[in-house]
């Protein structure tokens, strides 16, 4: 049986994380910022951002991606969907 994380399995996380994935970078390169630049005006690592973007995370925050939103000027929903 697949890992349920409050209410997701791994397939809609795995969904999830793709999405995230692909909407960050899509974003970020929109505007022309690097990941290290989009980290510092996110205050996080720079490695975070990249890993983000990677798909190689199991396991966010939504104050991270809030973080990214704001920075980002879109919804947080958004970089989900």
């Amino acid at each position: 049986m697949g890992r349920i994380i409050k209410g997701i399995n791994d397939k809609e996380l795995n969904r999830l994380v793709k999405n995230l994935a692909r909407n960050v970078q899509r974003e970020r390169a929109k505007q022309g910022l690097t990941m290290q630049s989009l980290a510092t005006l996110a205050q996080m690592a720079t490695s975070t951002v990249f890993e983000i973007e990677n798909g190689k995370v199991e396991d966010f925050r939504m104050s991270t991606i809030t973080a990214l939103a704001q920075r980002l000027g879109v919804d947080p929903l958004e970089l989900l969907k």
